[in-house]
């Protein structure tokens, strides 16, 4: 990915600085300078000119945003190798940052159920935390996967 996002600058002058092109480097960009919480309450909307439109979920976190708006535009441009956005304006889109959010990937489809529920039932319902249960029950899963493939 970050081979990708360094070819950035070189994509946008071979399409002759097309608006699009622009607008979806400058978007690339904004995702790889944030991080899985700020994502989870801003999105960017739009590229007018050098303006860039980030919704935000509510006031706060417009507010907050535009405090740190300034070093948002640092680490855009610098990974952008130019000055494509000159102004981040946030508004508050609750909708937007909502149908923009990284969707959690929860298909993962488990095989040899029977095993998984005799023999790790036990340990997977210690586990608290249901994230780290599910990474270790789709762990455990795919080591039962593999066992079963290698015979």
């Amino acid at each position: 990915m970050n081979s990708l996002l360094k070819m950035l600058p070189a994509m946008i002058r071979l399409s002759g600085d097309n608006e699009e092109v622009r607008e979806q480097a400058v978007f690339a960009a904004w995702k790889a300078v944030t991080n899985y919480k700020l994502a989870q309450a801003c999105a960017p909307f739009r590229l007018y000119r050098k303006t860039l439109v980030v919704a935000t979920k509510d006031l706060t976190w417009k507010t907050q945003m535009e405090r740190e708006s300034p070093g948002w535009l640092f680490k855009l441009n610098s990974m952008l190798g130019a000055p494509l956005v000159t102004f981040i304006e946030f508004r508050v889109d609750p909708h937007h940052v909502e149908q923009s959010r990284p969707q959690e990937d929860h298909g993962f489809e488990f095989y040899h159920t029977e095993e998984i529920t005799n023999e790790l039932a036990v340990a997977a319902a210690k586990i608290q935390d249901e994230g780290l249960r599910n990474t270790f029950l789709r762990a455990a899963a795919k080591c039962l996967e593999r066992k079963e493939t290698s015979k």
